[in-house]
């Protein structure tokens, strides 16, 4: 593949392992951004592969980037990043509050739409909120496919997250335009609650049964 099939992810947490993963082994090279680059090269050993690690503020290698970072972080990222001006941008936060007793965004609003605000030439897609990061590692659940939910305004974006994780391995639901994002992100903050009601340690997997 090509530098601009790359998949540049802004990180190296857990959910920016889980997307290198399934990027990795859908045979994509990756990219990871991060500000840590002695932890950037430490993950990147262990996921092996072809894996190249760069300073926030670097050039990003792909034309798909995942924010894989706490949502507070986003504002001063893009401002180092000068926008993200003319990527497809994969919004995998969850805009948790400071003391993790709900969500930092009003209702009606969505952290991806904040981020499409303050990054205006870049394309906004939501995904990859949904699903546990040790889900997105492992690449199923029980044998299964894993759901992405995804939301989003630019169709050739969009189509690029979906083909993307398509071949990554997930099943892809459209659930449409960004302005969904907030219902995406008020169903991982209840997707996270239920870990504690029903004691699954954050290994459930939320499923589209049709």
């Amino acid at each position: 593949m090509s530098a601009s099939n790359t998949i540049s992810i802004i990180g190296a947490g857990n959910v920016a392992r889980g997307i290198a993963t399934r990027a990795l082994a859908a045979g994509y090279p990756v990219q990871l951004l991060v500000r840590n680059e002695e932890q950037g090269r430490t993950v990147a050993g262990e996921l092996g592969g072809s894996v190249t690690v760069s300073a926030i503020g670097d050039d990003i290698a792909g034309t798909i980037v995942a924010l894989a970072i706490p949502y507070s972080a986003v504002p001063e990222v893009v401002s180092e990043f000068g926008g993200l001006n003319g990527k497809t941008v994969i919004d995998a936060t969850n805009p948790l509050n400071a003391d993790f007793t709900g969500l930092a965004i009003k209702p009606g609003q969505s952290a991806a739409e904040e981020i499409q605000k303050i990054a205006p030439k870049a394309s906004v897609v939501k995904a990859f909120n949904t699903v546990f990061a040790g889900n997105i590692v492992a690449g199923e659940k029980n044998g299964q496919p894993l759901d992405l939910l995804v939301a989003g305004d630019d169709a050739s974006a969009k189509d690029a997250v979906v083909a993307f994780a398509e071949k990554s391995g997930f099943r892809v639901i459209d659930t449409g335009a960004l302005a969904q994002a907030g219902t995406l992100e008020a169903l991982a903050w209840l997707h996270m609650q239920l870990q504690f009601t029903r004691g699954t340690n954050f290994a459930s997997a939320i499923q589209i049964v049709d």
